[in-house]
């Protein structure tokens, strides 16, 4: 076998696979074997169209099945010859087959890690808000509390910013002419509706009727996808009423019988969690210390897939507050996600290399006690999510996820923390 590699454009990287003998043989042998049996060629009956026929009629397609065998049986000792890490996924790009000679090559091409220089973390210098008790932290947790507890209730005017609209709608591929149709329902403002849709709504009533002549449809990764003819019937407008401060509202939260009560117990509370918000702080801030100060280009496979996730999170978000995805407006949603998605990726990076570097390891016990704490979320036993991790290949991931944790946490432990007072945090 030979191996040869091919530098691409940023992070893509091609390798040239040469390979002859047996296992071209072999691969030959079977992917023969199958069209004789089960080929249908006309004239012949299943299994009697003589070979030579065989080879001219399904030449591209042996060359392909071949290079299929032959790459998946010997692609991973390839790369490892290569002293390549592919990041993401491998593709087989081309396939050239000598048949009378048994030799075969072929090419893939994938993405490495980026190459970059693990700046100095020791001693690292973050600097974060001070945090201290103040009343306004309990007024400020009240008015979460309201908002959490917010009732919406239908108004009879005209559309505006922060309204619950609920509609229905038919949706009609202008391609494919295939319609569908329902309701659904999107606060004005937060981008559960398209920027489109939220326009044509404003100053409209319910009963209304509008039509959207070719909105664009975009798919998770934000690419144009067709268009479409989009009916809309306004069903009803509803304003958000904050609950009043007061006994009633305290015996809703289950704090107590009296305001007073509550509000007392809110004030514990927020005193109670002043440690964890500093310890969330402090480790935001030391993520974005290390991101800025490491530039290296970003693996575009994993780019992609990080982008797309993100967006799929958010749209399911959407939908459990009845939004249909068709609204959704994929394209700036993916433009909106991006740069936490490249962030998501660099940190990634930054986090297992300083772990390889330092020796950082996941033990069995750790990777156990993880496991158990996903069992008893999901409501499963621990060998059931076990079972489950083994079969889909996700141990490694989370194996991965838990060493760059400990990372995080390793450097949390050595940071040089600076708390600024509020006038200082805001110059700086």
């Amino acid at each position: 076998m030979k191996v040869s590699t091919e530098e691409r454009q940023g992070l893509f990287r091609a390798l040239k696979v040469e390979v002859e003998g047996d296992i071209v043989r072999s691969a030959l042998d079977e992917v023969y074997n199958y069209l004789k049996q089960n080929a249908e060629i006309e004239g012949f009956r299943k299994g009697k169209a003589p070979l030579w026929i065989i080879r001219v009629k399904f030449r591209d397609y042996v060359q392909e099945e071949v290079g299929k065998k032959v790459a998946n049986a010997t692609l991973s000792a390839a790369i490892q010859e290569s002293g390549l890490k592919p990041v993401a996924d491998v593709y087989l790009e081309s396939v050239q087959l000598e048949e009378p000679n048994q030799k075969l090559s072929y090419t893939v091409s994938f993405e490495v890690p980026p190459d970059f220089e693990l700046q100095n973390i020791e001693g690292l210098e973050v600097e974060i808000k001070k945090v201290e008790f103040s009343e306004e932290m309990v007024a400020k947790r009240i008015e979460e509390l309201r908002e959490e507890h917010a009732l919406w209730e239908p108004v009879d005017r005209e559309v505006r910013e922060g309204d619950l609209v609920m509609v229905e709608y038919k949706v009609q591929d202008l391609e494919s002419r295939e319609s569908t149709q329902g309701e659904t329902s999107g606060v004005i403002g937060t981008n559960t509706f398209r920027e489109e849709v939220e326009k044509a709504l404003l100053g409209k009533k319910e009963g209304d009727t509008l039509t959207l002549e070719e909105l664009a449809l975009y798919n998770l990764r934000g690419e144009p996808v067709g268009k479409a003819k989009v009916e809309l019937k306004i069903k009803s407008v509803k304003e958000k009423v904050l609950p009043e401060l007061g006994d009633d509202f305290a015996k809703e939260l289950g704090l107590g019988e009296s305001w007073a009560e509550a509000q007392e117990k809110i004030r514990q509370e927020v005193k109670a969690s002043l440690e964890s918000v500093k310890k969330a702080m402090l480790a935001e801030a030391t993520a974005n210390k290390l991101v800025q100060m490491h530039n290296f280009e970003v693996p575009q496979t994993l780019l992609q897939r990080e982008v797309a996730l993100l967006v799929e999170r958010r749209v399911s978000q959407l939908s459990q507050w009845g939004v249909d995805p068709k609204y959704v407006d994929y394209r700036a949603l993916a433009k909106e996600v991006t740069p936490q998605a490249v962030f998501n990726i660099k940190l990634r990076f930054i986090l297992e290399k300083y772990a390889r570097e330092k020796g950082i390891q996941v033990s069995a016990q750790e990777l156990q006690k993880r496991t158990e704490e996903l069992a008893q979320s999901y409501e499963k036993s621990p060998e059931e999510v076990r079972d489950f991790l083994q079969k889909e290949e996700l141990l490694p991931v989370l194996e991965g996820d838990l060493r760059r944790e400990k990372a995080l946490e390793d450097i949390l432990s050595k940071v040089v923390v600076r708390e600024l007072q509020e006038e200082e945090h805001e110059s700086v």
